[in-house]
């Protein structure tokens, strides 16, 4: 007897798609309420998850506009008046980003800006708290080294010579970090007018040393020849 069913028992037996598509309407009216409910909970995630990033977006596009506006306005102020006094006139302005959109790159960039211009305009104070908020929010970034160098420079504006050559020593000893050449050489300029001959020497060597094509290599070279 062959185990293969015949055409006709194969007719009469019910349809697998068909059996599943009964069962699943009976589930469907058993648990209805719940069906609805679960499939009401993803479309509300959806809507939420689309809202934030809609208002993300909007937020972003915000704050980049704010920005472009106040460095347009502080180049324009710039050109007739000092740039302490373009730095007043847009002071507020930088500050209001930086307050409502820190969170965004808009809010992060005019952070930088603001400390850089702080630092031009000799109002180290500022620039040094504003560098280091940066250094708080973008310090895992690429600009960490712009960031460090910033603070050592607004630092040495203010004389603390011993403060300055720690922020370049933590560039120059990181090998990943951008500037290193010019850190080394920063680093043995503070050395300098700390009254430290041979720690200046020793950065300058190093300097040399690792990076003998840098444009400070050769300034590092009569430096140590003298």
């Amino acid at each position: 007897m062959s185990e293969e069913k015949s055409r006709k028992e194969l007719l009469e037996e019910p349809d697998p798609f068909l059996v599943f598509v009964a069962k699943a309407m009976d589930f469907g009216k058993k648990y209805q309420k719940e069906i609805i409910g679960a499939v009401g909970a993803v479309v509300a995630v959806f809507i939420v998850i689309t809202g934030v990033l809609y208002y993300k977006n909007q937020t972003e596009d915000r704050a980049a506009a704010l920005l472009g506006k106040t460095i347009a306005r502080y180049n324009a102020v710039n050109k007739g008046e000092s740039a302490f006094a373009a730095l007043e006139e847009v002071k507020k302005e930088f500050k209001s980003i930086v307050d409502k959109y820190g969170s965004t790159d808009a809010g992060e960039s005019a952070l930088m800006m603001y400390a850089d211009v702080c630092y031009q305009t000799k109002t180290y104070d500022d620039a040094i708290k504003a560098y280091e908020k940066a250094l708080d929010a973008m310090g895992k970034t690429p600009f960490r080294s712009m960031i460090l160098n910033g603070l050592a420079y607004a630092c040495e504006g203010k004389e603390d010579y011993e403060q300055a050559a720690d922020w370049f020593k933590k560039i120059a000893t990181d090998e990943s970090a951008v500037l290193r050449d010019q850190a080394l050489f920063n680093l043995g300029r503070m050395y300098g007018k700390l009254g430290k001959p041979e720690q200046e020497k020793e950065a300058l060597r190093q300097l040399v040393s690792d990076f003998p094509d840098s444009m400070y290599a050769d300034l590092a070279g009569e430096k140590i020849a003298g």
